[in-house]
């Protein structure tokens, strides 16, 4: 691990407080992520797309698509590492969606985290783009966390991506580390499904829940595909009712993270760490 250098102190200007790197307050006092740096960096563990709350402007998106195109394509046959993808609590459209992995799917850059959280147009339909992005993946390629907490997602999209999982053989996966049988961490909570259709996966022996603290063990070696995330045994936190629009969602949660954590001068994750997810 390394350490950044200390940020400056935080500074007043019109009005508002300036924070250090990543962060300015609102006049409804709540962080909103900086516009500023580059959306995609090289890091020792790999690339990482930074675009967390800044890719709703127009034209964001297709500038964090065509700086991460290049960057992919400088490594040539060597491979690409993208180590954090990072796309939470922006409003991207279905076309959107589906050209960003259209993208990783053709330059087979292996994404090792996807972080898209608080995203109100993951609905269903982005949901089954990103089943077929898994069901074409090969071992080499697979993440080993997707992180899809408060989004729109109904029981019937939670479906479609269970099934990717149940018709592949790609999970349990092999750590490359201590070449156990790892799932995929996976965090679904604050979405619109089923819990009875959780609770079936969960008795399939599909999905395993997996509580975080000291001695928690994963599912892959028991066979399971998928670790999910909870915080209660035998509750998935899970909204009644249909999604809203993305026009009605509530603005996004203010989430503290590793990600963040290093926009403001914090610690790098050293190669070989593989989940320690917010």
């Amino acid at each position: 691990a390394f350490w950044l250098n200390p940020a400056p102190k935080p500074t007043a200007h019109r009005g508002r407080v300036k924070l250090p790197c990543a962060f300015i307050v609102s006049a409804g006092g709540l962080p909103e992520m900086a516009a500023a740096g580059p959306l995609v960096i090289n890091t020792p563990q790999g690339l990482e797309i930074k675009g967390r709350r800044r890719l709703d402007k127009v034209g964001a998106f297709e500038a964090l698509l065509e700086q991460l195109v290049q960057e992919i394509e400088k490594k040539g046959d060597q491979g690409c590492i993208i180590s954090d993808c990072d796309v939470s609590q922006n409003k991207l459209s279905y076309e959107q969606f589906e050209a960003l992995f259209t993208a990783l799917g053709a330059h087979s850059a292996r994404v090792l985290r996807f972080r898209m959280f608080g995203c109100a147009t993951i609905n269903d339909e982005v949901v089954r783009v990103i089943a077929d992005y898994f069901r074409l993946l090969s071992q080499e390629h697979l993440p080993t966390e997707m992180h899809l907490s408060d989004c729109a997602i109904t029981t019937e999209g939670f479906t479609a991506l269970m099934a990717a999982f149940e018709e592949t053989d790609l999970y349990p996966a092999t750590h490359p580390g201590s070449m156990r049988p790892t799932a995929l961490y996976l965090r679904l909570e604050n979405n619109y499904i089923s819990e009875a259709a959780i609770q079936e996966k969960v008795d399939a022996g599909i999905i395993k829940p997996f509580k975080k603290g000291p001695g928690s063990q994963g599912g892959g070696k028991e066979g399971a595909k998928v670790d999910l995330v909870i915080r209660d045994l035998g509750k998935y936190q899970q909204k009644q009712g249909d999604p809203p629009s993305p026009e009605e969602a509530p603005p996004p949660k203010q989430v503290h993270d590793r990600s963040t954590d290093l926009q403001q001068g914090g610690w790098q994750q050293q190669p070989g760490q593989w989940q320690q997810p917010g």
